[in-house]
């Protein structure tokens, strides 16, 4: 997971491609993901829970949340289903949440040091 992140923040393509199941490869992956790379500036990655995923399994889950900042400041909150096979790892779908929201006095997500309730609240 911290890896395809890292991916979307540096716009390696190709690594997250590869890192996709090939059974949920679409024709026109590379090509959006060189759209949403371009035009997405990730801040923080906050992994919220795991569940599987250790060495002796053959699958997981991952929920996270990750903040961006451009097109506009935002959060993707997500559980993301992975499959391992010959060994590697692969992204094969996830499950959109809801936003995680601090509580009114707690800091921001977006990271501006402000209250939640004076900023995205």
């Amino acid at each position: 997971m911290r890896s395809r992140y890292v991916a979307y923040c540096k716009g390696n393509v190709n690594y997250l491609v590869d890192t996709r199941h090939p059974s949920k490869r679409q024709f026109d992956d590379r090509i959006n993901l060189i759209r949403s790379v371009r035009s997405t500036v990730w801040e923080y990655l906050t992994v919220v829970r795991t569940q599987q995923g250790g060495k002796n399994h053959t699958n997981g889950y991952v929920e996270f949340m990750a903040v961006h900042s451009q097109p506009e400041w935002g959060q993707l909150h997500e559980r993301s289903r992975f499959i391992k096979e010959n060994n590697r790892w692969f992204y094969v779908d996830g499950e959109m949440l809801p936003p995680i929201l601090p509580k009114r006095n707690q800091p921001c997500w977006c990271g501006s040091g402000k209250k939640f309730k004076h900023c995205h609240g």
